[in-house]
């Protein structure tokens, strides 16, 4: 098949890497493929890093009607069969370029969050005619959203998680174990939270939960990974509890697989938007227990009490009695991790996951 892939984000976060994942695994596959990707965005950067072949696009707000045109030009040199979408922009963009080819190539838009779409005429239009298939990276429940809440036909609507490379992801003592770095003691216990820093993903209430553990558990320090644009909301809310010593911020990191398997349990406390959040699959890759929330389609990847502990999205107290319990357990965190890593080994691989976007093209441009 010949693919375009388009992303019009500027920031790096799960979705973002799952575009490079994707891309890297159809090209290993022998489709012809071509990024296409906001000019000086650190995605591109990545894409390049990697020798994907990207194609530089602008795809600002203010230029929409030059880049639909701009757009056109691209699918009528390029006459992919499939134009695959993953954010508002490049979604308006590349739809209404379609629209204006003959033939036109088929518009597959990928959602990665379970919020509701906008109840407006034009979402309406994009989704329910602009599209040919849309998929969401949860579980059946998040299609069924989609349909029930969102009036999307049924067979118009795929639901499948990102996926992951399994190999990579693996348990393994840390090549350089991140408490030597932030001078942490040796002995201390790690609990990590590894996200862009968006309010969604429910920083404060970890912070709250990191607070009350505290008052109870020595030996242990938190950290928090990523930007975003709630660093400094976040930022604020460790010194007026006085945590700056117990609950680190460590920006953006190139060095995951180390701060992953330097951590003895991770928390991503989602309080609502995510489906299946690409770094607590990676955690249950690498062999750590989670603690999460019964947000999107979390309970569907996490068992609560065998691979981790799930709990109501903005309830710092439940975090805290969870996080505490792993802690105060190695028995049990030794159980959930192996349980965790079993499960996304069985169901998760980035492998079977491509074996699903392959049926969705394959069904989308069938005759």
């Amino acid at each position: 098949m010949n693919i375009l892939i388009a992303e019009s984000s500027r920031t790096v976060g799960g979705q973002e890497l799952a575009v490079l994942l994707h891309a890297e695994r159809l090209l290993k596959r022998g489709h012809r493929l071509r990024l296409v990707l906001e000019p000086h965005s650190p995605i591109m950067a990545m894409a390049r890093e990697r020798g994907l072949p990207v194609e530089p696009f602008m795809m600002q707000q203010w230029r929409l009607p030059l880049s639909i045109l701009a757009f056109r030009r691209l699918l009528k040199r390029e006459r992919p069969n499939i134009v695959h979408v993953n954010s508002s922009r490049d979604s308006w963009i590349a739809a209404l370029a379609a629209r204006l080819v003959d033939p036109r190539p088929k518009v597959i838009r990928t959602r990665h969050i379970s919020a509701p779409l906008t109840n407006n005429r034009a979402t309406h239009l994009l989704y329910r005619r602009l599209f040919d298939m849309v998929i969401v990276t949860g579980g059946e429940r998040n299609r069924q959203d989609l349909i029930h809440r969102d009036g999307l036909a049924p067979d118009r609507v795929a639901a499948f998680p990102i996926g992951l490379d399994v190999e990579y992801f693996s348990p393994a003592k840390p090549l350089h174990d991140i408490r030597s770095e932030l001078g942490i003691p040796s002995g201390f216990k790690l609990v990590g939270l590894i996200s862009y820093l968006r309010d969604y993903k429910g920083h404060t209430y970890f912070v709250e939960a990191a607070a009350k553990v505290l008052k109870q558990h020595q030996g242990v320090a938190f950290l928090i990974v990523g930007e975003g644009p709630e660093e400094q909301n976040i930022r604020a809310q460790i010194e007026r509890l006085g945590l700056t010593a117990d609950v680190r911020m460590l920006g953006f990191r190139d060095d995951l697989l180390d701060v992953f398997r330097s951590l003895d349990l991770f928390v991503i406390p989602t309080i609502e938007g995510d489906t299946i959040p690409q770094v607590l699959m990676q955690a249950l890759a690498i062999g750590l227990p989670v603690v999460s929330t019964t947000t999107g389609s979390i309970p569907d990847v996490v068992a609560d009490g065998e691979s981790g502990f799930l709990v109501p999205p903005r309830d710092a107290d439940a975090l805290a009695d969870r996080i505490g319990r792993l802690l105060a357990d190695p028995d049990l965190r030794a159980a959930m991790g192996r349980h965790g890593r079993q499960m996304v080994e069985r169901s998760y691989s980035i492998d079977r996951m491509v074996d699903e976007l392959e049926r969705v093209y394959r069904r989308v441009i069938a005759p």
